[in-house]
């Protein structure tokens, strides 16, 4: 599997995938976000690709650095991960995870998190694969 950064062109890519996730939007709007986010050293995104066509996106990841107050360490966030539905299981989701806790123990992180809708049991039983566990809930607030 080839993991590499996301760049603009891969908005249109990315636009559908976010949609198969239940998020849909256009390939403008994610292009405003790539360009929004691109100067941030602390919100990289990377898409897998087909190792036999680099122009084919099979996934699309993003995390996120943040400082808690609590810790002395910065958390790293896995914002987003998605797969298109016609390839999971073949290994990309679990590249593009390994790339994100690469990218942030790099950055100093002494811990990862992920937060995934409680609909979503497949993902849950993915990520306690790859060891995450379920240690708070999460609450949000539209406003």
């Amino acid at each position: 599997m080839l993991i590499r950064g996301a760049v603009p062109d891969d908005a249109r890519a990315t636009a559908l995938l976010l949609g198969q996730l239940g998020y849909p939007t256009s390939a403008e709007k994610v292009a405003a976000r790539f360009a929004r986010l691109a100067e941030s050293e602390n919100d990289p995104a990377w898409v897998a690709v087909d190792p036999h066509d680099e122009e084919v996106i099979l996934g699309f990841a993003a995390g996120h650095l943040f400082w808690p107050y609590e810790l002395d360490t910065p958390v790293a966030e896995l914002t987003a991960l998605v797969v298109t539905e016609r390839r999971r299981g073949a290994g990309a989701g679990r590249a593009l995870v390994a790339t994100f806790e690469e990218w942030a123990t790099a950055a100093g992180s002494s811990r990862a998190t992920v937060a995934s809708s409680f609909r979503r049991t497949g993902a849950h039983a993915f990520y306690e694969r790859l060891g995450y566990e379920q240690l708070a809930k999460k609450l949000e607030k539209t406003l």
